[in-house]
This record gives C-alpha cells, structure tokens and sequence, in this order.
C-alpha cells in the first residue's frame, strides 16, 4: 500500500510533465515579425559580407584597420606580432610582411602596434587584445 503512494503521484508528475512539453512553444520562434517580408528575420550585430577574393591571403583581403593587433613581442633581437583576421585565424607577422589591400609592408613594431607603410602613407594599428574576444569575425 505504501509503495502505491508514492507511485500514484509520480506518475501524476510525469503525465503532467509530458502534457506540459508537448503544449510548450517552440524556443526557436521569432519573438517579432519582421512587417515588410515575414519570411525574413534581421539579426542584430550581423557582420557585414563584403566582396572577399577567397583567392588572396587572408591577410591580403581588407584594410589595414579591419584587422586586429592582438600583441606583440619586441626585445633586442626579435619583433614580432600576432594578428588576426577577419576570418578569425591568427597569423605571426615580423617587419617586412605584407598587410591589406594595398600589400603595405609592415615598416615597424613597437610595443604599441605596428606600423604599415602603403602607397606613400603610414598606417597605424594599435594592440586592442583587451576587445578582441567581443569583436565580430566572419
């Protein structure tokens, strides 16, 4: 008698959990329509597709500001730095290095960035290690 008290309100349980779940909303339904097209959902924060030739070098497929510094080594013998791409990959860098669109060669690093020199100008890009992991990549 015992056991069938216990039994009887966990089967009560179940049978209400079930109901429960076979009534619930799907999670993954939009919580607004979109009025103009609701076959279409706009997410926020979405990063810009851009024309990329897969063709080049990930480091040779944007401007010199659309990557980011994520440090740099400098001692006596060796600078060095680490950067990355759009795409998310991470790549070494060293003085000499081609860097963008325009294959600006990478003129210096110092403990602030690095500095890349294109078509008769000097572009700088700063470490932003600290902003990187909330940044968007493609």
């Amino acid at each position: 008698m015992k056991r069938k008290q216990t039994l009887f309100p966990l089967l009560i349980l179940i049978l209400i959990s079930v109901i429960g779940v076979t009534r619930a909303e799907n999670a993954f339904t939009p919580l607004f329509e979109n009025p103009e097209n609701s076959n279409t959902v706009t997410a926020i924060n979405t990063p810009i597709v851009l024309d990329v030739d897969e063709g080049v070098h990930p480091l040779l497929q944007r401007e010199v500001q659309d990557y980011i510094l994520m440090a740099v080594i400098v001692s006596d013998s060796t600078k060095l730095g680490l950067i990355r791409a759009n795409n998310g990959a991470e790549y070494f860098i060293r003085i000499g290095d081609l860097l963008g669109k325009s294959e600006g060669k990478i003129s210096d690093i110092n403990p602030q960035g690095i500095e890349v020199t294109e078509e008769e100008k000097v572009v700088i890009l700063n470490v932003r290690n600290r902003s990187a992991s909330n940044e968007n990549t493609e």
